[in-house]
């Protein structure tokens, strides 16, 4: 039976703290025992696992049960929250909010999952509710000013920094947004020296430089703007300057008429991703005399710009909440900006929640420069969330939609081949090469994947041809080293070379597991026991949880006496599921143990 509880509000209180510092593990035991889950109050049917149960709440708040405490809610959307379901945790967190109006630990909950979730009209709400509240922190006044860039009310947004807490990311987002604002109202000169306080933050010199170049194309000094561009590297060559810069440099290069060092920027470019969709069509718009459109051109964009380069500037796997918000903040004032919605779809990618990541990789406008990129992504969006059906529509899809270009055909191959489908990932990857309009340097990767698939199907002659040529476009290629190198192992051929290859690889990706245990597989094969235990270790330390490494460490330590270890790793790579036919070997190695070892000989 689960008791339906109500607790006064100091003991809430108690309960949100020790709830809190519990974490998730103790959300979901408060939630058991003290009446908290909505959905069990609800009077549904117990689901199958608790986190299908937060998954199950409606997503209003409305058909949660009116005795459901305030603490049932906040547990539930902490809970909902941590499996990174934001839109239904920023709704949970809403409702608490509207029981416990004066709680500022729950406005500011409420607000953070508010634009976290993008959830914009919810967000401005709760930006005023805080101001009125007296709180300082600068992310609610960052999107109320969102609102006042809209309505083109300048000297309002400006008033709103004037008590903002500059603390934490806000030390960096408030001068932009001050500069910009200065912009709408015409004080240029005011707005170079608001921006020029970014310039004195350590490892920000590259976004000063991109906005007081941004904000003087805006002033109408595109020379000034080229010299901003130009300072970022010592050698003031744009060539050496990061590629947002050169972005932002292409617009003003094209205005000044230097378009011969506009389209050496942008062959550079293409030299590295010749199949880039973005600096494919700037190329064509310079060579047409179409505009190249400016990064900013209004100080909405402009404070969306840096909003969202301050998004990039952080580091995903430490600071992905605050990644997330700043992203979202930039899409709140540019609803269609294209890179901050696949940074939000990348983020979800990253967080596992597969269909909120092709939902937003779905928004990005096909006929932006960005587009093709968001549907490569939102395919592999698909393919995560286990439809791979809906991914190979849209992968074909797109392959007759550009019959010149054979990405996505290499990603459906791919995607095949990772289904352990070789035969059909050989068609596919057969298709793409068809596209092929002379083999660049970049091409190996088609020609390594192809190679896999058609070693997985038994088609060794052609997989040996095409792991050759590989490496021809690119000699050290590890990945290439490593698999070719083992293959000619596991078939007694090229022994000497193949050592020799898989050293290499190692060199390069030492914390690779596969490639750490393809070099003891190698060592043990050639019957250097002792020296191969080693390697095997190491890779069973990368990679705990593959049967194959397992089974090898097994042989390599029975080979060496130690034989009760080696009957432990056998066991352990039965546990992690290993496919019929090597299970069957390592049941028959448990009873019987190994027999005389088979060393490898000479080069044959």
């Amino acid at each position: 039976m689960v008791l339906r509880m109500k607790h006064p509000k100091d003991s809430f209180d108690q309960l949100v703290t020790s709830a809190v510092s519990r974490g998730v593990i103790g959300l979901m035991l408060f939630i058991a025992v003290a009446g908290g889950t909505a959905y069990f109050l609800s009077g549904a049917e117990e689901p199958s696992n608790t986190k299908s149960t937060i998954g199950h709440i409606a997503k209003s708040r409305d058909v949660l049960a009116p005795d459901v405490s305030p603490f049932g809610r906040f547990l539930a959307g902490r809970f909902a929250e941590s499996q990174s379901d934001l839109d239904q945790a920023a709704r949970l967190m809403a409702g608490v909010l509207e029981e416990e109006p004066d709680d500022k630990r729950f406005l500011k909950q409420a607000f953070v999952l508010a634009v976290s979730a993008g959830h914009s009209k919810e967000a401005i709400n709760f930006a005023n509710q805080m101001v009125e509240a007296g709180l300082k922190a600068s992310t609610p006044r960052l999107v109320l000013m969102a609102q006042d860039f809209k309505e083109k009310a300048y000297v309002k947004a400006l008033s709103r920094i004037d008590d903002a807490n500059t603390g934490g990311l806000g030390r960096y987002a408030l001068p932009i947004a001050k500069a910009w604002a200065l912009v709408g109202q015409k004080k240029f000169d005011e707005a170079m020296t608001a921006i020029d306080v970014l310039g004195k933050e350590k490892g920000f010199s590259v976004m000063y430089r991109l906005h007081a170049g941004l904000i003087s194309v805006v002033a109408g000094k595109p020379e000034a703007a080229v010299k901003h561009f130009r300072s970022v590297d010592e050698s003031k060559k744009l060539a050496a300057a990061p590629v947002r810069i050169q972005r932002a440099a292409l617009p003003v290069l094209q205005k000044l008429g230097k378009t011969k060092e506009a389209l050496a920027l942008i062959d550079k470019q293409l030299e590295i991703d010749g199949s880039s969709v973005l600096f494919n069509a700037l190329r064509n718009d310079l060579e047409n005399g179409s505009p190249i459109v400016s990064l900013a051109t209004t100080p909405l964009e402009g404070l969306a710009e840096g909003l969202f380069n301050i998004s990039t500037a952080l580091p995903r796997d430490r600071a992905g909440n605050v990644v997330l918000l700043y992203a979202q903040l930039a899409r709140m004032l540019r609803p269609t900006f294209p890179l901050a919605k696949i940074l939000i779809g990348d983020i979800m990618m990253s967080r596992e929640r597969y269909g909120a990541a092709a939902a937003i990789y779905e928004q990005v406008d096909q006929k932006s420069h960005y587009g093709w990129t968001a549907r490569l992504r939102k395919a592999d969006a698909l393919y995560e969330g286990d439809r791979l059906g809906d991914a190979r529509k849209l992968l074909e899809k797109m392959g007759d939609e550009q019959p010149e270009r054979f990405d996505a055909l290499l990603r459906l191959g791919n995607f095949l081949r990772y289904k352990e489908r070789y035969k059909e990932a050989v068609k596919i990857y057969d298709r793409a090469f068809k596209r092929l309009s002379g083999v660049k340097k970049r091409d190996w990767n088609l020609f390594y994947s192809r190679g896999i698939a058609l070693e997985r199907s038994k088609q060794w002659e052609r997989a040996e041809k095409d792991f050759l040529e590989a490496l021809n476009l690119v000699p050290e290629q590890p990945y290439v080293l490593n698999y070719l190198g083992y293959s000619w192992v596991e078939r007694e051929k090229n022994l000497k070379k193949a050592k020799k290859m898989i050293e290499s690889a190692v060199a390069q990706r030492r914390n690779d597991g596969y490639i750490v245990d393809s070099m003891g597989w190698v060592l043990y094969r050639l019957g250097e026991f002792k020296p191969a235990v080693g390697h095997l270790e190491r890779a069973v330390q990368l990679r705990p949880h593959d049967p194959v490494i397992n089974d090898h460490l097994g042989d390599a330590y029975w080979r060496v006496g130690r034989k009760q270890e080696a009957r432990f790793q056998w066991r352990r790579a039965l546990n992690f599921k290993p496919d019929k036919g090597d299970a069957n070997k390592i049941k028959v190695k448990l009873q019987k143990g190994l027999g005389k070892p088979e060393i490898l000989g000479k080069d044959g």
